[in-house]
């Protein structure tokens, strides 16, 4: 069954064929649905659009994650990182790959947890289970806004893309970015996801724009992959830190190498 997913809220998107419809629902916030697709494999669909698929899910996970953990949190066995967002838990899986590092994931759908918990276990490794990971069902801003100041060595921001109309809109905008940056330890790192620069060109610059007035240093990587049309940009910041490194002797990857990251950080160059 040939089955078209949105890549944004103007109506542009992608056709694939959809050979199992696995769960869908209609939760408190969005849509939620989990299909086996030609060429993607399985993936994870909210309203409409595509927000992980098997097949690029390690080049999409092991990128947002490695560089940002083995920058930020160096020898320190007592790391703790914020995800905001990423109910599906994949992000989570990769964070604790290093021992000793907690994680706490805000979500505000709980069913986006509960059918990942489900249906994503083969992707996420049962990550959502794990002791290390801490799941917290509620708005990522007011969570924040209640948590101590300098708590975590990291923060991720993989929540939804921000259109007008879903769950996120209110969190990427300059108060938020403030509150996550007082969550942040003095050598941390944040990073977000900032969609195809080419569907969604203003997504990227923007976040840089409010990432350069709170940070002292401000970067972009991307990736190129399938499911989001050809390419994916990342944004990041720090008050420390002026460069990201990844070293594959540290940790177990299927796709991410010293290489390839070298080149991601000059990929959205050729964009």
């Amino acid at each position: 069954m040939q089955t078209k997913y949105l890549l944004d809220d103007r109506g542009n998107g992608q056709l694939f064929n959809r050979q199992k419809l696995i769960h869908e629902e209609q939760s408190d916030w969005q849509s939620i649905e989990v299909a086996d697709l030609q060429i993607l494999g399985r993936v994870l669909a909210l309203d409409g659009i595509i927000q992980l698929s098997e097949l690029d899910k390690d080049r999409y996970h092991e990128t947002i994650t490695h560089p940002i953990m083995q920058t930020s949190f160096g020898d320190n066995s007592t790391a703790e990182a914020l995800v905001l967002g990423g109910g599906d838990g994949i992000i989570a899986s990769e964070i604790i790959k290093y021992p000793g590092t907690g994680v706490t994931l805000v979500d505000i759908d709980d069913r986006v947890v509960d059918v990942s918990r489900k249906y994503l276990s083969d992707l996420n490794n049962f990550a959502l289970d794990s002791t290390w990971v801490k799941v917290k069902n509620q708005d990522a801003l007011e969570f924040v806004v209640k948590e101590k100041a300098e708590k975590y060595d990291a923060i991720f921001l993989d929540i939804t893309d921000p259109h007008p109309n879903s769950p996120s809109a209110s969190l990427l905008g300059a108060a938020a970015i403030k509150e996550y940056k007082r969550c942040l330890g003095t050598h941390g790192i944040i990073v977000a996801q900032t969609d195809n620069p080419f569907v969604n060109p203003g997504h990227l610059g923007q976040l840089k724009e409010i990432f350069r007035n709170n940070f002292n240093y401000v970067g972009s990587f991307g990736i190129s992959a399938t499911t989001f049309s050809g390419a994916f940009s990342f944004v990041w910041a720090s008050d420390k830190h002026s460069d990201l490194s990844f070293n594959e002797r540290v940790v177990e990857t299927k796709w991410l190498t010293n290489e390839r990251f070298n080149f991601c950080k000059r990929i959205l160059q050729l964009m």
